[in-house]
Protein backbone atom coordinates (compact mmCIF):
# COMPACT_ATOMS: atom_id res chain seq x y z
CA UNK A 1 0.00 0.00 0.00
CA UNK A 2 1.38 3.19 -0.93
CA UNK A 3 2.48 5.45 1.93
CA UNK A 4 0.33 8.50 0.41
CA UNK A 5 -2.63 6.38 0.72
CA UNK A 6 -2.05 4.83 4.14
CA UNK A 7 -1.46 8.07 5.01
CA UNK A 8 -5.13 8.95 4.01
CA UNK A 9 -6.45 5.92 5.43
CA UNK A 10 -5.76 6.13 9.19
CA UNK A 11 -7.57 9.62 9.42
CA UNK A 12 -10.45 8.56 7.49
CA UNK A 13 -10.88 5.24 9.55
CA UNK A 14 -10.36 6.65 12.69
CA UNK A 15 -12.79 9.86 11.99
CA UNK A 16 -15.47 7.12 11.56
CA UNK A 17 -14.44 4.75 14.00
CA UNK A 18 -14.79 7.80 16.58
CA UNK A 19 -18.14 8.53 15.36
CA UNK A 20 -21.08 7.41 17.59
CA UNK A 21 -22.51 4.41 15.93
CA UNK A 22 -23.99 0.57 17.07
CA UNK A 23 -20.42 -0.60 18.46
CA UNK A 24 -19.43 2.61 20.10
CA UNK A 25 -23.04 2.89 21.57
CA UNK A 26 -22.68 -0.86 22.45
CA UNK A 27 -19.33 -0.11 23.98
CA UNK A 28 -20.94 3.03 26.30
CA UNK A 29 -23.26 0.90 27.35
CA UNK A 30 -21.77 -1.77 28.55
CA UNK A 31 -19.22 0.34 29.93
CA UNK A 32 -21.51 1.59 31.61
CA UNK A 33 -23.01 -1.88 33.67
CA UNK A 34 -20.69 -3.95 33.72
CA UNK A 35 -16.95 -1.73 33.64
CA UNK A 36 -14.60 -1.28 31.06
CA UNK A 37 -12.70 -5.37 31.92
CA UNK A 38 -15.73 -6.67 31.12
CA UNK A 39 -16.38 -5.03 28.07
CA UNK A 40 -13.23 -6.31 26.77
CA UNK A 41 -15.00 -9.98 25.64
CA UNK A 42 -17.72 -7.89 23.86
CA UNK A 43 -14.66 -5.77 22.41
CA UNK A 44 -13.27 -9.04 21.18
CA UNK A 45 -15.72 -10.21 19.62
CA UNK A 46 -16.73 -6.99 17.91
CA UNK A 47 -12.93 -6.70 16.59
CA UNK A 48 -13.45 -10.47 15.09
CA UNK A 49 -16.77 -9.19 13.27
CA UNK A 50 -15.07 -6.20 12.07
CA UNK A 51 -12.55 -8.48 10.80
CA UNK A 52 -14.64 -10.82 8.92
CA UNK A 53 -16.71 -8.11 7.24
CA UNK A 54 -13.52 -6.06 6.15
CA UNK A 55 -11.64 -9.71 5.05
CA UNK A 56 -15.35 -10.49 2.61
CA UNK A 57 -15.55 -7.08 1.79
CA UNK A 58 -11.84 -6.39 0.92
CA UNK A 59 -11.38 -10.06 -1.53
CA UNK A 60 -14.92 -10.44 -2.40
CA UNK A 61 -16.31 -6.59 -3.56
CA UNK A 62 -17.82 -7.87 -6.74
CA UNK A 63 -19.56 -11.14 -4.88
CA UNK A 64 -21.03 -9.58 -1.91
CA UNK A 65 -22.51 -6.75 -4.37
CA UNK A 66 -24.53 -9.25 -6.20
CA UNK A 67 -25.48 -11.45 -2.81
CA UNK A 68 -29.27 -11.26 -2.00
CA UNK A 69 -30.25 -9.06 1.18
CA UNK A 70 -31.91 -11.31 2.75
CA UNK A 71 -28.76 -12.24 4.44
CA UNK A 72 -27.93 -9.06 6.00
CA UNK A 73 -32.01 -9.06 6.70
CA UNK A 74 -31.45 -12.24 8.94
CA UNK A 75 -28.55 -11.36 10.81
CA UNK A 76 -29.75 -7.96 11.51
CA UNK A 77 -33.42 -8.99 12.76
CA UNK A 78 -31.42 -11.47 15.31
CA UNK A 79 -28.74 -8.87 16.82
CA UNK A 80 -31.70 -6.57 16.58
CA UNK A 81 -33.84 -8.92 19.38
CA UNK A 82 -30.54 -9.86 21.39
CA UNK A 83 -29.88 -6.21 22.01
CA UNK A 84 -33.62 -5.40 22.86
CA UNK A 85 -34.13 -8.03 25.24
CA UNK A 86 -30.97 -7.03 26.81
CA UNK A 87 -32.12 -3.89 27.07
CA UNK A 88 -36.17 -4.55 28.36
CA UNK A 89 -33.36 -6.77 30.71
CA UNK A 90 -31.54 -3.90 32.32
CA UNK A 91 -34.48 -1.42 32.33
CA UNK A 92 -36.48 -4.07 34.35
CA UNK A 93 -33.71 -4.78 37.13
CA UNK A 94 -34.64 -3.09 40.75
CA UNK A 95 -32.14 -2.01 43.20
CA UNK A 96 -31.82 -5.49 44.79
CA UNK A 97 -31.10 -6.94 41.50
CA UNK A 98 -28.38 -4.13 41.19
CA UNK A 99 -27.12 -5.06 44.64
CA UNK A 100 -26.74 -8.57 44.19
CA UNK A 101 -25.50 -8.90 40.67
CA UNK A 102 -21.90 -10.29 40.39
CA UNK A 103 -20.20 -8.17 37.39
CA UNK A 104 -17.60 -10.91 37.49
CA UNK A 105 -19.89 -13.95 36.71
CA UNK A 106 -20.61 -11.77 33.54
CA UNK A 107 -20.67 -14.77 30.61
CA UNK A 108 -17.44 -13.99 28.50
CA UNK A 109 -19.10 -16.31 25.15
CA UNK A 110 -22.72 -14.26 25.43
CA UNK A 111 -20.47 -11.15 25.31
CA UNK A 112 -18.25 -12.23 22.56
CA UNK A 113 -21.12 -13.40 20.63
CA UNK A 114 -23.00 -10.15 21.26
CA UNK A 115 -20.26 -7.96 19.91
CA UNK A 116 -19.36 -10.60 16.76
CA UNK A 117 -23.23 -10.26 15.84
CA UNK A 118 -23.80 -7.13 15.96
CA UNK A 119 -20.58 -6.10 13.78
CA UNK A 120 -21.81 -8.04 11.09
CA UNK A 121 -25.18 -7.69 11.48
CA UNK A 122 -24.90 -3.51 11.30
CA UNK A 123 -25.55 -3.36 7.26
CA UNK A 124 -23.93 0.21 7.54
CA UNK A 125 -20.71 -1.26 8.38
CA UNK A 126 -20.85 -3.54 5.37
CA UNK A 127 -21.87 -0.47 2.66
CA UNK A 128 -19.54 1.80 4.36
CA UNK A 129 -16.43 -0.55 3.31
CA UNK A 130 -18.16 -1.64 -0.40
CA UNK A 131 -17.86 2.14 -0.94
CA UNK A 132 -14.39 2.86 0.62
CA UNK A 133 -12.05 0.12 -0.16
CA UNK A 134 -11.99 0.85 -3.85
CA UNK A 135 -10.81 3.74 -3.38
CA UNK A 136 -7.98 2.58 -1.33
CA UNK A 137 -7.09 -0.53 -3.20
CA UNK A 138 -4.39 -0.43 -5.59
CA UNK A 139 -5.16 -3.22 -8.56
CA UNK A 140 -1.84 -2.85 -9.76
CA UNK A 141 0.18 -3.59 -6.43
CA UNK A 142 0.16 -7.30 -3.95
CA UNK A 143 -3.21 -7.30 -2.32
CA UNK A 144 -2.37 -9.47 0.63
CA UNK A 145 0.26 -6.56 1.85
CA UNK A 146 -2.39 -4.19 1.52
CA UNK A 147 -4.94 -6.42 3.15
CA UNK A 148 -2.64 -6.73 6.19
CA UNK A 149 -1.92 -2.85 6.12
CA UNK A 150 -5.75 -1.58 6.57
CA UNK A 151 -6.97 -4.49 8.46
CA UNK A 152 -4.18 -3.49 11.43
CA UNK A 153 -5.19 -0.15 11.20
CA UNK A 154 -8.77 -0.92 11.54
CA UNK A 155 -8.63 -3.02 14.49
CA UNK A 156 -6.01 -0.19 16.05
CA UNK A 157 -8.42 2.17 15.58
CA UNK A 158 -11.38 0.58 16.68
CA UNK A 159 -10.21 -0.90 19.76
CA UNK A 160 -9.05 2.46 20.59
CA UNK A 161 -12.27 3.86 19.89
CA UNK A 162 -14.26 1.17 21.72
CA UNK A 163 -11.84 2.28 24.94
CA UNK A 164 -12.62 5.62 24.88
CA UNK A 165 -16.33 5.32 24.81
CA UNK A 166 -16.04 2.17 27.23
CA UNK A 167 -13.89 3.91 29.66
CA UNK A 168 -16.35 6.62 29.44
CA UNK A 169 -19.20 4.64 30.33
CA UNK A 170 -17.11 3.38 33.10
CA UNK A 171 -16.23 6.67 34.59
CA UNK A 172 -19.84 8.16 34.31
CA UNK A 173 -21.49 5.11 36.50
CA UNK A 174 -18.93 5.47 39.09
CA UNK A 175 -19.70 9.00 39.44
CA UNK A 176 -23.48 7.56 39.85
CA UNK A 177 -22.38 4.84 42.17
CA UNK A 178 -25.23 5.36 45.18
CA UNK A 179 -28.75 3.03 44.73
CA UNK A 180 -30.64 5.64 42.98
CA UNK A 181 -27.62 6.58 40.47
CA UNK A 182 -26.89 3.25 39.47
CA UNK A 183 -30.65 2.54 38.86
CA UNK A 184 -30.50 5.98 36.52
CA UNK A 185 -27.27 4.17 34.89
CA UNK A 186 -29.49 1.02 34.52
CA UNK A 187 -31.75 3.00 32.53
CA UNK A 188 -29.64 5.01 30.63
CA UNK A 189 -27.59 1.76 29.17
CA UNK A 190 -31.21 -0.21 28.71
CA UNK A 191 -32.55 2.98 26.68
CA UNK A 192 -29.23 3.13 24.39
CA UNK A 193 -29.30 -0.83 24.16
CA UNK A 194 -33.18 -0.43 22.88
CA UNK A 195 -31.90 2.71 20.83
CA UNK A 196 -28.52 0.04 19.26
CA UNK A 197 -31.49 -2.57 18.60
CA UNK A 198 -33.88 -0.45 16.98
CA UNK A 199 -30.48 0.88 14.90
CA UNK A 200 -29.98 -2.85 13.70
CA UNK A 201 -33.39 -3.51 12.79
CA UNK A 202 -33.32 -0.38 11.02
CA UNK A 203 -30.66 -2.00 8.36
CA UNK A 204 -33.02 -5.36 7.80
CA UNK A 205 -36.08 -3.27 6.66
CA UNK A 206 -34.46 -0.11 5.02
Amino acid sequence: MAPDLTLLFIPTIASVSFTPGLCMILAFTLGLSIGYRRTLWMMLGELSGVATVFAATFWSLGWLLSRDPIYFQVLSFIGGAYLLYLAVHLFNQTPEDLNARRLDETHAGALISLGYVTAVSNPKGWAFLIALLPGFVQSNVAFYPQFMTMLVIMMCTEFISMTTYATGGQWLAKRLAASKGLMNVNRIAAIMLGVAGLWVFSGAVL
